[in-house]
């Protein structure tokens, strides 16, 4: 009786008949259906969490794979183990995703039609169906490596399994089947057991699948050449062999000792079975030296280190046919020594651990496998094309160590003979995921391409989706999220599940994070929230929602990403191709949105002036004036001061057809006074009157701590925007309960972002109000609609300032004579926000006692951000006003005795 698998269920038979395999096959074609349904990242969350299981040293499937695995592939323990990790890297989530963007330029177009910038319009990466992978037994992983990118590229997968291992391929069926209850990946792929040269089942594969993987020996990879179908793929990954290539003065360079330790390990791992291993390490002594004595030395450094790594990685089982393959060229050897031909280095006691042959002739040929390497010596590297060259299609991997110069000549030269793979030594056999794969790139070989060519960036199919597919794409995202901070983030650790979330509505359970929990675990004051180092990287400051402003920390790779979410609202609501676009938001002192914003218009395809609104106001005019944009982004208070100054000073050739706001409610807040002192019904009237607006729009909903949360669209108004649902996924809670709001109720923001991982933020309090819309958007996306409806009671935006209560509680304690009770009150005051506040004497003070402590108060408030004083100085904002009261006379609720600290009278 034969074991078995068969898309999802574990079956045994007799045998594998062509009944039996027709049976398959026609199976197979129905989850060639069903898997093109689903989630890319459904699939990577169940593959990621195989692969930590398997790393798990006290997990029951490593450990029988530990206890049965030696014996059956004839590896050590200790080369079984590192079998095992090897594979678990494979698995993992990032790794994977890194290989399908190499291979198909972005892992997104498995699931979606993604934009192409060069095309100019999208293209779509479709599985090809059903793919047979005929593995080969040398290494136990590389056929479910292989497997994996089947699985990955949403195919139906037939695995032909070893007949050297059935065992382990039947292991990690089980191991899937315990991390994946919704069949998102056992249900891609069966198992077969059948050895090579059963015709009558080749036929049915080569006839039937629509591509067919062949690994293996040229008699495997020709059996399976011939009567294919005529839809059918054939992709070849045959016989390849590998080598080193070393310059003596790079050795001595680097140390021979170290790369000769880096050498044996290539030479150790998979006990040279593998396509990567290397055969053969040339020495190039260089100009007019005699070649032997470099080789010589390295030969012996390079014995040493092979006797030295033994220790670690102990040789398994050699079969009696492979020991006399090693005998047979270790004999050879000692005959051209006594020639003077080669120097042969054994171990002691002649066992068969390794051997090291010093060979004088530098024709390449392959060794026997089991730690055989031949060393050559060579005069100049030219020799080395006419000496490879007859090998030219069988070569696969190359380590360079020699100078860059020399390094790249040898990479250019080698590859056109045939490699295709150049490397560091240590590192062959080692996956650098994204690698091509004997001149594939692999996972590119398991799919199709279609396109469509509509050159209108931003129409993202993800928010066209139904609500259930996107949110099961959604809940895949959060449990990866969930164990990569589980994983890397000390903070993270023990406050988020160990299990995986069954439903997004489970993520309720989880605590909230607060600004002082970023406070207190990032850099200055700590680093546990961070999850790793910080390496090609940005500091933001927060945007001061404290009086200590909170530095946030984003990757290169993230804050790009978020760009691209501000340029998607950019581009739908406000901006096209070739506007002229002034960047007038606030630059320097940590801030991000100049930059971030400048990276958006970049994508939208502007010509940008990057101005910026921290410079005196009459030189922004000087610029607007002289370069002529059509458009500008900047926050409300800047376009409204710089309408008042084009006003007074009766400018007529400075004109804005189009503005995009952020940071502040633009358009209510002003209403009152320009309805009473100028004479027009709102804002907009104002700037379309003076400046000549012709087009408003959002800049969005975003706030630095979490990055873009949600985008306008043509139609959105006021505080209304689309989440950005493939970023952020949004909750309203109640803000005294933190219970989760049905939509259309007003409650609190939480947000949790889905893609950061250096700086992870899980259920952050943004400390937004808002609620969540049903009804349907005209654009016809159908990602949930969010409207923004202020603040919660805890600080006020004043212009470009964010100013909260521990702010001004903290300047109060430091104002001799002024007590601990106040409140803060924004209002306009001839069209500027203007904050007062109004503070308590700790006890009976005179006039001139009050006045100074106002003075003082109202100066450190002016100067406790950089923001304030600058709007301050440029009249964008009235000054602050502090008001002291005397004890006890600020307003208190009758029943409860508290104070109402936040008071905004512009709504």
């Amino acid at each position: 009786m034969k074991d078995w698998y068969c898309f999802g269920e574990f079956r045994r038979d007799p045998e594998i008949t062509p009944d039996l395999m027709a049976e398959v096959l026609d199976q197979a074609r129905d989850r060639a259906a069903r898997q093109r349904q689903v989630p890319l990242e459904a699939m990577l969350e169940v593959l990621e969490e195989a692969g930590r299981r398997l790393a798990d040293p006290r997990h029951p499937i490593r450990g029988e794979a530990m206890e049965h695995l030696p014996a059956r592939v004839g590896f050590s323990p200790p080369m079984v183990a590192a079998a095992l990790d090897t594979l678990c890297d494979i698995l993992d989530g990032e790794n994977l995703w890194r290989r399908l963007d190499c291979d198909l330029g972005d892992a997104r177009c498995l699931d979606f039609y993604t934009y192409h910038e060069r095309f100019q319009g999208y293209l779509r990466a479709l599985p090809r169906g059903v793919v047979a992978h005929i593995a080969a037994g040398n290494v136990f992983v590389g056929a479910l490596d292989s497997l994996v990118q089947g699985i990955v590229t949403k195919n139906a997968n037939l695995l032909k399994m070893s007949g050297d291992d059935t065992f382990f391929p039947l292991l990690f069926a089980r191991l899937l089947h315990e991390c994946d209850p919704e069949g998102a990946v056992t249900g891609s792929f069966a198992l077969l057991p059948f050895r090579g040269g059963r015709r009558d089942l080749e036929e049915l594969i080569k006839t039937r699948c629509d591509v067919v993987i062949v690994y293996g020996g040229a008699e495997a990879v020709a059996a399976y050449r011939q009567g294919l179908g005529p839809h059918t793929k054939l992709v070849e990954y045959g016989p390849k062999y590998s080598l080193v290539v070393v310059t003596a003065a790079e050795l001595a360079r680097r140390g021979e000792q170290e790369v000769a330790a880096q050498v044996a390990r290539d030479v150790t791992m998979w006990e040279q079975s593998a396509c990567s291993s290397p055969h053969a390490v040339y020495v190039c002594a260089g100009e007019g030296e005699d070649p032997r004595g470099p080789a010589r030395d390295f030969a012996r450094h390079l014995a040493a280190a092979l006797d030295e790594l033994a220790r670690t990685y102990p040789h398994g089982r050699i079969l009696v046919d492979e020991q006399v393959e090693i005998t047979r060229e270790r004999e050879l050897a000692k005959v051209a020594q006594t020639l003077g031909e080669a120097e042969l280095i054994v171990p002691a006691r002649h066992r068969q651990d390794w051997t090291v042959i010093l060979e004088y002739d530098p024709g390449f040929h392959v060794s026997p496998h089991h730690r055989t390497v031949f060393v050559k010596p060579l005069g100049r590297l030219e020799e080395l094309g006419p000496v490879l060259a007859p090998y030219g299609d069988f070569l696969q991997s190359v380590a360079l160590v020699a100078a860059p110069e020399e390094a790249l000549r040898l990479a250019r030269e080698l590859a056109w003979l045939g490699a295709d793979r150049f490397t560091e030594p240590g590192h062959m056999s080692r996956r650098k995921h994204g690698t091509p794969h004997d001149g594939t790139r692999g996972t590119g070989e398991l799919v199709r391409w279609a396109s469509w060519g509509r050159d209108e960036p931003f129409l993202e199919e993800f928010d066209y989706l139904p609500r259930h597919r996107r949110d099961r794409i959604t809940l895949a995202r959060l449990n990866r999220l969930i164990a990569f901070c589980r994983r890397h983030s000390p903070f993270y650790r023990e406050r988020l599940p160990r299990e995986r979330l069954e439903s997004l509505e489970q993520l309720a359970e989880l605590p909230l994070l607060s600004p002082e929990d970023l406070r207190s675990h990032l850099p200055p004051e700590g680093e546990g929230l961070l999850t790793a180092p910080l390496e090609n990287t940005y500091a933001f400051s927060s945007g001061g929602t404290t009086g200590q402003a909170k530095v946030v920390y984003r990757t290169v790779p993230e804050t790009l990403y978020n760009a691209r979410a501000l340029a998607k609202g950019l581009r739908l609501a406000v901006f096209q191709p070739g506007d002229v676009v002034a960047n007038l938001l606030f630059a320097g002192n940590l801030w991000a949105s100049f930059v971030s914003f400048n990276q958006a218009l970049e994508l939208v395809g502007c010509h940008i002036l990057p101005i910026a609104g921290s410079i005196g106001l009459e030189q922004v005019v000087e610029y607007l004036r002289r370069l002529k944009p059509n458009a500008a982004v900047s926050i409300p208070s800047v376009f409204l001061s710089l309408a008042r100054l084009v006003e007074e000073q009766g400018m007529d050739d400075l004109r804005l057809a189009k503005i995009a706001s952020g940071g502040e409610h633009l358009f209510p807040e002003a209403r009152d006074y320009l309805r009473r002192v100028l004479g027009v019904p709102e804002a907009r009237d104002y700037l379309r009157r003076v400046l000549g607006v012709e087009k408003f729009a959002s800049t969005g909903y975003t706030t630095n701590d979490t990055g873009a949360i949600a985008f306008p669209c043509q139609c959105c108004e006021g505080g209304l925007h689309h989440v950005h649902e493939d970023l952020h996924w949004v909750e309203i809670l109640d803000p005294h309960t933190h219970q989760p709001l049905p939509p259309g109720r007003v409650g609190k923001i939480v947000v949790t972002n889905l893609q950061r991982r250096l700086m992870p933020m899980i259920r952050y309090d943004v400390g937004d109000l808002g609620r969540i819309l049903e009804e349907p958007c005209p654009c016809g996306r159908k990602v949930r609609l969010l409207e923004l409806l202020g603040r919660v009671d805890e600080e006020l935006r004043i212009g470009p300032a964010r100013i909260s209560l521990e702010m001004v509680s903290e300047k109060v304690g430091r104002v001799e004579g002024l007590g601990r009770h106040f409140r803060m009150i924004a209002r306009r005051e001839q069209m500027r926000d203007q904050l007062v506040v109004e503070v308590e004497a700790a006890s009976a003070l005179d006039q001139q006692q009050r006045e100074q402590s106002a003075r003082r108060l109202a100066e450190m408030l002016t100067q406790a951000k950089a923001e304030i004083a600058l709007a301050v100085q440029r009249e964008e904002i009235a000054p602050i006003l502090v008001r002291v009261l005397p004890p006890e006379t600020i307003p208190r609720n009758p029943r409860t005795g508290k104070i109402k600290q936040v008071v905004d009278q512009r709504q």
